[in-house]
């Protein structure tokens, strides 16, 4: 089988990372960066140089986009960008995985599914998380019911993420704040265990000077998921913070047990902790999984692009368009309720 080369729109942090998961892969590589800014693409490529030699720099989406040799395209310039660079890649015909949050709001991310399926092209969302060992562990112990029914979901998130003015997680304009950013982790997670439609959504917020929403914490009810035995719905709470250093854990707790998460996001372990004779939790762990500390985990999601366009498939089953659609739905009624809007939808 001929080696996957993917193409990378952006020359950031987060580029650097996925290209860092490419390495580590025999079947996967990186043919091409691209960038709006002139020299970024071939720094970038030079940094790479050891591993990928024969990886090109273009300054334009446009020239990446005729290159032949590309698979797939990797999305990761600013959130403003998404949106346009998507159908980009996707009008030349190039599958396409393009970076969390997948869009502005909604109207966007459901312009850009129009637009793959319009092609009849692979588009994902580069949701790493779904992907990670951790994480398929974690659901595996759901699906046997290892913890039971799950009610209850807790999860923090927090990191320093406005040290500097000039950051783009601080600005309105470049789709900043904390729940494009970070809260889209939790409330996709929340949606592989209890779906996407709760029917109370209750929030708060606290808003930078620039009008970002700097923090956030958010209830989600699902009166649908409702047990046949009882009327206490199932519930899933989130703290969200961009100016504050937080846990970062999920503790997904059930009728017979929990699951906790260290670190989520990333997928650095899990276990899940049972009850004892008399009913209580137990403080010893029943089972431990830890990730390969070697692996950065965006290698990951990579190879499920790859085995997808290689398939012959239009979208992923584990990042489906529909769960993409449905957070950004969410995203956009917490925003409404915050009263927090970008310019570029005014």
């Amino acid at each position: 089988m001929s080696i996957f080369r993917f193409g990378i729109a952006g020359a950031g942090a987060i580029a650097r990372r996925f290209a860092d998961g490419l390495s580590q892969r025999s079947d996967i590589t990186l043919g091409a960066v691209a960038s709006q800014t002139k020299g970024s693409a071939g720094a970038f490529v030079k940094e790479f140089s050891d591993r990928f030699p024969r990886a090109r720099a273009y300054d334009s989406y446009a020239q990446m986009a005729e290159d032949p040799e590309i698979d797939a395209v990797y999305v990761a310039n600013l959130n403003t960008q998404h949106a346009d660079t998507v159908k980009l890649f996707l009008t030349a015909h190039k599958p396409v995985i393009c970076e969390k949050p997948f869009a502005l709001n909604a109207v966007q991310a459901e312009e850009m599914v129009f637009c793959a399926k319009e092609n009849n092209v692979f588009l994902m969302e580069a949701m790493w998380t779904r992907f990670l060992p951790v994480t398929h562990k974690a659901m595996e112990w759901i699906r046997e019911g290892k913890i039971g029914e799950p009610t209850r979901i807790y999860s923090d998130f927090g990191m320093c993420l406005m040290t500097e003015e000039s950051r783009r997680t601080v600005s309105l304009e470049k789709g900043g704040g904390a729940l494009l950013d970070l809260g889209v982790y939790p409330i996709s997670f929340f949606g592989m265990i209890f779906g996407y439609e709760p029917d109370q959504v209750t929030s708060n917020v606290t808003k930078a000077d620039t009008g970002v929403d700097s923090s956030f914490e958010v209830i989600f009810r699902y009166p649908e998921r409702e047990r046949a035995f009882g009327n206490d719905a199932p519930t899933a709470c989130a703290l969200v913070s961009i100016d504050n250093l937080l846990p970062n854990t999920m503790r997904i707790v059930g009728d017979e047990g929990f699951i906790e998460i260290r670190d989520f996001w990333m997928g650095r372990s899990t276990a899940f902790y049972s009850k004892d004779a008399e009913g209580f939790f137990q403080t010893v762990p029943s089972e431990v999984f830890e990730a390969d500390p070697l692996v950065n985990g965006y290698q990951y999601e990579a190879v499920e692009v790859a085995s997808c366009v290689r398939a012959g498939k239009k979208e992923s089953s584990v990042m489906t368009h529909s769960d993409t659609i449905a957070v950004m739905k969410i995203m956009d009624h917490l925003r409404a309720q915050w009263g927090i809007r970008f310019p570029q939808e005014s």
